[in-house]
């Protein structure tokens, strides 16, 4: 099953749909040009968030995972006046109700 990036956030709303398909195709080529699939990146996050302790390659995903929150910020944010903002990705599993979401995309 696809995994759907999403952008979120206080001030998610803020940005242009552009801005916000920037953002998600920026994190998407992270993903992409590291090779892992976000989902198994966000499951790394999750558990270093629950304080667990993260195996080498679990670790390595989080640095991928951070890699791809600040390419998408920095793509969403350029130009903006402020880059003190909360802005993060999160992946999601498709189904019709997010599927129909307007600030996500399908990622591979």
């Amino acid at each position: 099953m696809p995994s759907i990036i999403r952008i979120e956030g206080e001030h998610a709303a803020l940005a242009s749909p552009d801005e916000i398909a920037d953002g998600i195709q920026a994190a998407t080529e992270v993903f992409q040009r590291q090779g892992v699939n976000p989902r198994a990146c966000a499951a790394a996050i999750a558990k270093l968030e629950r304080d667990e302790l993260l195996s080498r390659e679990e670790a390595f995903l989080c640095v991928i995972w951070d890699e791809a929150e600040d390419a998408a910020f920095r793509a969403i944010t350029l130009g903006w006046l402020s880059r003190d903002v909360d802005l993060r990705i999160a992946v999601v599993e498709e189904d019709a109700e997010v599927a129909a979401a307007p600030r996500e995309r399908i990622a591979s």
